[in-house]
């Protein structure tokens, strides 16, 4: 068992698929239902004892420069390879926190009903159990472990959310294919999750926290986030 005692929160990217919202602010500082997306999540995942959070910023960095005052607890790291790289490289800015840590994409919303897990049996990715047709990455599990991952999705799986439990040693693991990953340019355009589960698998004993469909809301069209606030309508 490991207990999360960290969180990393990537926030880097440019959002292009909400412009022209993104234009003038980052995704994850965009208001749904009267709060930044980031500002909801940070106080969310303080509320359930997580006081210890690393943001990795890029994108129009200068305007989360506030986050440390409003939420004492909260770092900021940069990452200054956001316009040319996947967020393989934001992760890599964090590489020196990944030990008992969750990570995740900062421009989602936690439902109510998700419960966030103080300790788990091992490192492992929220998802849910998937029966129809998905273009979303699906895991496939054998015993309790992650042995294939479909990046171009299918059926009959378990669609994987971007929040992620790493134990110490996984996350050092993580940490190591990180630096390596970061001398190879020709590897920059994969997203970091490939490392453990594409890349190097065999080194990894990843399992699942069940999650419901509903407890995680990622935005990635405006369509997706005007069905939560209506101000994004167009």
């Amino acid at each position: 068992m490991f207990a999360v005692k960290r969180a990393i929160l990537l926030a880097a990217g440019r959002g292009e698929r909400l412009r022209p919202w993104t234009d003038t602010t980052p995704k994850p500082l965009l208001r749904v239902q009267g709060q930044p997306l980031l500002h909801r999540l940070i106080a969310r995942l303080q509320a359930a004892g997580i006081r210890e959070i690393y943001v990795v910023t890029g994108y129009k960095a200068e305007q989360f420069a506030a986050l440390p005052v409003q939420f004492p607890g909260v770092q900021l790291l940069f990452n200054p390879y956001y316009a040319q790289a996947n967020n393989i490289l934001s992760l890599y800015a964090a590489r020196a926190h990944l030990q008992d840590c969750l990570i995740m994409d900062s421009d989602q919303l936690l439902a109510d009903a998700f419960v966030l897990p103080h300790e788990l049996p091992k490192s492992c990715y929220c998802c849910t159990w998937q029966e129809q047709e998905t273009r979303e990455w699906l895991l496939t599990v054998q015993e309790g472990r992650v042995v294939h991952c479909r990046r171009a999705g299918g059926r009959k799986g378990w669609q994987l959310f971007s929040l992620s439990f790493w134990s110490a040693a996984d996350g050092a693991r993580l940490a190591g294919h990180l630096a390596q990953a970061f001398q190879e340019p020709a590897l920059w355009h994969l997203y970091w999750d490939d490392l453990a589960l594409t890349q190097h698998p065999q080194d990894y004993d990843l399992g699942v926290y069940p999650v419901q469909p509903g407890d995680i809301l990622e935005f990635d069209s405006a369509a997706e986030l005007a069905a939560i606030d209506a101000a994004y309508k167009v």
